[in-house]
Protein backbone atom coordinates (compact mmCIF):
# COMPACT_ATOMS: atom_id res chain seq x y z
CA UNK A 1 0.00 0.00 0.00
CA UNK A 2 1.24 3.39 -1.52
CA UNK A 3 0.13 6.52 0.93
CA UNK A 4 1.24 9.75 -0.58
CA UNK A 5 0.54 12.99 2.08
CA UNK A 6 -0.17 16.67 0.53
CA UNK A 7 2.95 17.97 -0.67
CA UNK A 8 2.22 21.29 1.40
CA UNK A 9 1.89 19.05 4.24
CA UNK A 10 0.61 21.48 7.31
CA UNK A 11 -2.20 19.16 9.19
CA UNK A 12 -3.12 15.90 9.45
CA UNK A 13 -7.05 16.92 9.06
CA UNK A 14 -5.58 17.73 5.19
CA UNK A 15 -4.93 14.20 4.93
CA UNK A 16 -6.68 12.67 1.72
CA UNK A 17 -7.00 8.71 0.53
CA UNK A 18 -6.49 5.68 2.13
CA UNK A 19 -4.81 7.74 5.06
CA UNK A 20 -7.24 9.68 5.79
CA UNK A 21 -8.85 7.17 7.53
CA UNK A 22 -6.77 3.97 7.79
CA UNK A 23 -6.16 2.98 11.91
CA UNK A 24 -3.06 1.04 12.12
CA UNK A 25 -3.97 0.24 15.76
CA UNK A 26 -7.57 -1.48 14.53
CA UNK A 27 -7.55 -2.04 11.18
CA UNK A 28 -5.86 -4.95 9.20
CA UNK A 29 -2.81 -3.88 7.09
CA UNK A 30 -1.25 -5.01 4.04
CA UNK A 31 2.22 -6.89 4.01
CA UNK A 32 3.84 -3.74 3.14
CA UNK A 33 3.11 0.00 3.85
CA UNK A 34 5.14 3.13 2.04
CA UNK A 35 4.51 6.32 3.35
CA UNK A 36 5.14 8.78 0.75
CA UNK A 37 6.62 12.06 1.45
CA UNK A 38 9.01 12.65 -2.01
CA UNK A 39 6.67 15.68 -3.76
CA UNK A 40 6.80 17.58 -0.57
CA UNK A 41 7.90 21.33 -0.55
CA UNK A 42 7.58 21.51 3.05
CA UNK A 43 6.05 19.73 6.75
CA UNK A 44 4.37 22.02 9.23
CA UNK A 45 5.21 20.60 12.55
CA UNK A 46 1.85 19.07 13.42
CA UNK A 47 2.13 16.94 10.38
CA UNK A 48 5.68 16.07 11.47
CA UNK A 49 3.71 14.50 14.57
CA UNK A 50 1.69 12.13 12.29
CA UNK A 51 4.63 11.32 10.31
CA UNK A 52 6.20 10.28 13.80
CA UNK A 53 3.11 8.39 14.99
CA UNK A 54 1.47 7.28 12.09
CA UNK A 55 4.68 5.06 10.60
CA UNK A 56 5.46 3.81 13.81
CA UNK A 57 1.91 2.21 14.55
CA UNK A 58 1.68 0.48 11.60
CA UNK A 59 5.86 -0.81 12.22
CA UNK A 60 4.08 -1.83 16.06
CA UNK A 61 1.18 -3.55 14.18
CA UNK A 62 4.54 -5.96 12.56
CA UNK A 63 3.98 -4.88 9.10
CA UNK A 64 7.02 -3.46 7.39
CA UNK A 65 6.65 0.57 7.05
CA UNK A 66 9.02 2.14 4.44
CA UNK A 67 9.05 6.26 4.59
CA UNK A 68 9.80 7.60 1.35
CA UNK A 69 11.70 11.03 1.97
CA UNK A 70 11.38 14.42 0.33
CA UNK A 71 13.03 14.81 -2.98
CA UNK A 72 13.98 18.47 -1.65
CA UNK A 73 16.80 18.36 0.19
CA UNK A 74 15.86 21.22 2.53
CA UNK A 75 13.06 19.39 3.53
CA UNK A 76 14.81 15.95 4.10
CA UNK A 77 17.65 18.27 6.24
CA UNK A 78 14.75 19.72 8.02
CA UNK A 79 12.84 16.56 8.71
CA UNK A 80 16.73 14.43 9.87
CA UNK A 81 17.46 17.45 11.55
CA UNK A 82 14.55 17.72 13.74
CA UNK A 83 14.66 13.67 14.59
CA UNK A 84 12.28 12.18 12.65
CA UNK A 85 14.58 9.60 10.73
CA UNK A 86 16.20 8.79 14.04
CA UNK A 87 12.47 8.15 16.06
CA UNK A 88 11.48 6.13 13.20
CA UNK A 89 14.24 3.97 12.91
CA UNK A 90 13.84 3.12 16.40
CA UNK A 91 10.48 1.86 15.96
CA UNK A 92 11.72 -0.35 12.92
CA UNK A 93 10.65 1.69 10.09
CA UNK A 94 12.77 2.00 6.72
CA UNK A 95 14.36 5.19 6.07
CA UNK A 96 16.78 5.34 3.45
CA UNK A 97 18.05 9.30 3.56
CA UNK A 98 20.85 8.24 1.20
CA UNK A 99 23.14 10.05 4.29
CA UNK A 100 21.14 13.87 3.92
CA UNK A 101 23.42 15.72 6.59
CA UNK A 102 22.10 16.97 9.57
CA UNK A 103 21.88 20.84 10.04
CA UNK A 104 20.70 21.06 13.66
CA UNK A 105 20.57 25.01 14.05
CA UNK A 106 18.45 27.43 16.71
CA UNK A 107 15.44 25.99 14.55
CA UNK A 108 15.48 22.62 17.07
CA UNK A 109 15.10 24.02 20.33
CA UNK A 110 14.07 20.42 21.42
CA UNK A 111 14.37 17.47 19.11
CA UNK A 112 11.57 14.87 18.66
CA UNK A 113 12.26 13.09 21.83
CA UNK A 114 10.29 9.60 22.89
CA UNK A 115 9.33 9.89 26.21
CA UNK A 116 7.29 6.74 28.37
CA UNK A 117 6.97 7.44 31.64
CA UNK A 118 5.88 10.40 34.40
CA UNK A 119 9.81 10.59 35.47
CA UNK A 120 11.00 10.24 31.38
CA UNK A 121 8.35 13.22 30.65
CA UNK A 122 9.23 15.59 33.54
CA UNK A 123 13.13 15.19 32.91
CA UNK A 124 12.07 15.92 29.46
CA UNK A 125 10.63 18.92 30.66
CA UNK A 126 13.01 20.54 32.07
CA UNK A 127 15.29 19.48 29.39
CA UNK A 128 13.12 21.86 27.31
CA UNK A 129 13.42 24.68 29.73
CA UNK A 130 17.26 24.76 29.64
CA UNK A 131 17.22 24.82 25.62
CA UNK A 132 14.96 27.72 25.67
CA UNK A 133 17.32 29.45 28.03
CA UNK A 134 20.32 28.46 25.72
CA UNK A 135 18.45 30.30 22.49
CA UNK A 136 18.88 33.85 23.86
CA UNK A 137 15.46 34.47 22.17
CA UNK A 138 12.14 35.69 24.37
CA UNK A 139 12.15 36.74 27.34
CA UNK A 140 12.31 34.20 30.92
CA UNK A 141 8.66 33.99 31.52
CA UNK A 142 8.22 32.75 28.00
CA UNK A 143 10.54 29.94 28.44
CA UNK A 144 8.52 29.23 31.36
CA UNK A 145 5.25 29.11 29.86
CA UNK A 146 5.99 27.05 27.08
CA UNK A 147 8.31 25.06 29.37
CA UNK A 148 5.13 24.40 31.60
CA UNK A 149 2.78 23.74 28.89
CA UNK A 150 4.80 21.65 27.17
CA UNK A 151 5.25 19.77 30.62
CA UNK A 152 1.65 19.70 31.02
CA UNK A 153 1.01 18.21 27.29
CA UNK A 154 3.47 15.45 28.07
CA UNK A 155 2.21 14.62 31.31
CA UNK A 156 -1.05 14.23 29.95
CA UNK A 157 0.33 11.69 27.41
CA UNK A 158 2.10 9.76 29.78
CA UNK A 159 -1.13 9.19 32.39
CA UNK A 160 -4.02 9.01 29.67
CA UNK A 161 -3.16 7.56 26.70
CA UNK A 162 -2.04 3.94 27.29
CA UNK A 163 0.27 4.49 23.91
CA UNK A 164 2.22 1.28 22.30
CA UNK A 165 5.04 3.05 20.84
CA UNK A 166 4.84 5.69 23.98
CA UNK A 167 4.79 9.59 23.08
CA UNK A 168 6.57 12.14 21.78
CA UNK A 169 7.14 15.89 22.23
CA UNK A 170 9.56 18.66 20.34
CA UNK A 171 10.09 22.47 20.53
CA UNK A 172 11.22 24.91 17.57
CA UNK A 173 12.10 28.29 16.46
CA UNK A 174 10.43 29.96 13.49
CA UNK A 175 10.42 33.93 12.18
CA UNK A 176 7.30 33.91 10.34
CA UNK A 177 6.42 36.86 8.90
CA UNK A 178 4.03 37.47 11.73
CA UNK A 179 6.99 37.38 14.38
CA UNK A 180 9.19 34.76 15.94
CA UNK A 181 7.59 32.08 17.83
CA UNK A 182 8.29 29.17 20.03
CA UNK A 183 6.20 25.74 18.17
CA UNK A 184 5.71 22.86 20.64
CA UNK A 185 3.84 19.57 20.00
CA UNK A 186 3.12 16.77 22.18
CA UNK A 187 1.24 13.05 20.03
CA UNK A 188 0.95 9.50 21.30
CA UNK A 189 -0.40 6.18 19.24
CA UNK A 190 -2.74 5.79 22.56
CA UNK A 191 -6.85 5.23 23.10
CA UNK A 192 -7.46 9.17 22.37
CA UNK A 193 -9.43 11.73 24.19
CA UNK A 194 -12.81 9.95 23.46
CA UNK A 195 -11.96 6.66 25.13
CA UNK A 196 -10.20 8.70 28.09
CA UNK A 197 -13.03 10.46 28.85
CA UNK A 198 -15.24 7.42 29.08
CA UNK A 199 -13.27 5.94 32.05
CA UNK A 200 -15.51 8.38 33.80
CA UNK A 201 -18.61 7.22 34.34
CA UNK A 202 -20.12 10.98 34.63
CA UNK A 203 -18.45 12.16 31.51
CA UNK A 204 -19.51 8.84 29.11
CA UNK A 205 -22.60 10.00 27.62
CA UNK A 206 -21.43 13.68 27.47
CA UNK A 207 -18.50 12.53 25.37
CA UNK A 208 -20.21 9.92 22.73
CA UNK A 209 -17.96 11.54 19.29
CA UNK A 210 -14.17 12.08 19.00
CA UNK A 211 -15.18 15.83 18.63
CA UNK A 212 -17.68 16.28 21.27
CA UNK A 213 -14.77 14.64 23.78
CA UNK A 214 -12.20 17.29 22.57
CA UNK A 215 -14.95 20.30 23.41
CA UNK A 216 -15.81 18.32 26.60
CA UNK A 217 -12.49 17.94 27.29
CA UNK A 218 -11.02 21.68 27.62
CA UNK A 219 -13.40 22.78 30.14
CA UNK A 220 -13.01 23.28 33.76
CA UNK A 221 -12.48 20.18 35.91
CA UNK A 222 -13.35 17.89 33.11
CA UNK A 223 -10.93 14.48 33.38
CA UNK A 224 -10.68 10.83 32.66
CA UNK A 225 -9.36 10.07 36.08
CA UNK A 226 -12.67 11.41 37.92
CA UNK A 227 -9.97 13.89 39.45
CA UNK A 228 -10.17 17.17 38.79
CA UNK A 229 -7.49 19.11 40.79
CA UNK A 230 -4.95 16.65 38.82
CA UNK A 231 -2.44 19.20 37.17
CA UNK A 232 -3.65 22.40 35.27
CA UNK A 233 -5.00 19.89 32.66
CA UNK A 234 -6.48 20.70 29.05
CA UNK A 235 -8.61 23.50 30.20
CA UNK A 236 -5.45 25.67 31.56
CA UNK A 237 -3.70 24.53 28.65
CA UNK A 238 -6.40 26.05 26.40
CA UNK A 239 -7.32 29.03 28.75
CA UNK A 240 -3.13 30.03 28.24
CA UNK A 241 -3.91 30.23 24.66
CA UNK A 242 -6.60 33.26 25.14
CA UNK A 243 -3.45 35.83 24.74
CA UNK A 244 -2.49 37.39 21.76
CA UNK A 245 -0.92 35.51 18.79
CA UNK A 246 -1.05 32.19 20.54
CA UNK A 247 -3.06 29.24 19.30
CA UNK A 248 -3.76 25.50 19.88
CA UNK A 249 -4.72 22.57 17.84
CA UNK A 250 -6.04 19.45 19.34
CA UNK A 251 -6.64 16.10 17.03
CA UNK A 252 -7.58 13.07 18.44
CA UNK A 253 -9.23 10.23 16.59
CA UNK A 254 -11.67 12.04 14.20
CA UNK A 255 -12.12 15.15 16.01
CA UNK A 256 -10.08 18.46 15.35
CA UNK A 257 -10.65 21.76 17.59
CA UNK A 258 -8.65 24.74 17.50
CA UNK A 259 -8.68 27.80 19.92
CA UNK A 260 -6.87 30.92 19.39
CA UNK A 261 -7.52 34.27 21.29
CA UNK A 262 -10.09 35.23 19.13
CA UNK A 263 -11.63 32.08 18.21
CA UNK A 264 -12.57 28.74 19.53
CA UNK A 265 -14.51 26.73 17.51
CA UNK A 266 -16.45 23.96 18.40
CA UNK A 267 -14.45 20.45 17.44
CA UNK A 268 -15.44 19.22 14.11
CA UNK A 269 -14.96 16.27 12.28
CA UNK A 270 -11.61 15.86 10.00
CA UNK A 271 -9.22 12.36 9.02
CA UNK A 272 -8.24 10.55 11.57
CA UNK A 273 -5.22 11.18 13.91
CA UNK A 274 -4.39 7.58 15.27
CA UNK A 275 -4.24 8.99 18.95
CA UNK A 276 -3.67 12.52 20.32
CA UNK A 277 -2.12 15.42 18.86
CA UNK A 278 -1.66 18.62 20.51
CA UNK A 279 0.36 21.20 18.78
CA UNK A 280 1.07 25.36 20.43
CA UNK A 281 2.30 28.26 18.85
CA UNK A 282 3.48 30.90 20.84
CA UNK A 283 5.28 34.51 20.14
CA UNK A 284 8.82 34.97 22.03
Amino acid sequence: MLIEVPSQFRNPAELFGPAAYLDPRRDALPGRVEIDLRLCTFVRPPALLWCTVFPLLVAEARTTCVLLVPERSDIAVYLKSVGLFDALRSGRVEVDDRGIPERRGRQVVLPLTAFRSEKEAEDLANRALSALEETGLGTPNVHVVVSELFAELASNAVQHSESPIGAFGFIQFYGLAEGERFVCGVADGGIGVRRSLERNAALRERARYDWSALDLAVRERVSGSGDATRGIGLYGVSEDMRVPGRSLIMHSGIGSLMITEEVESAARRAPLFPGTLAYLSIPT
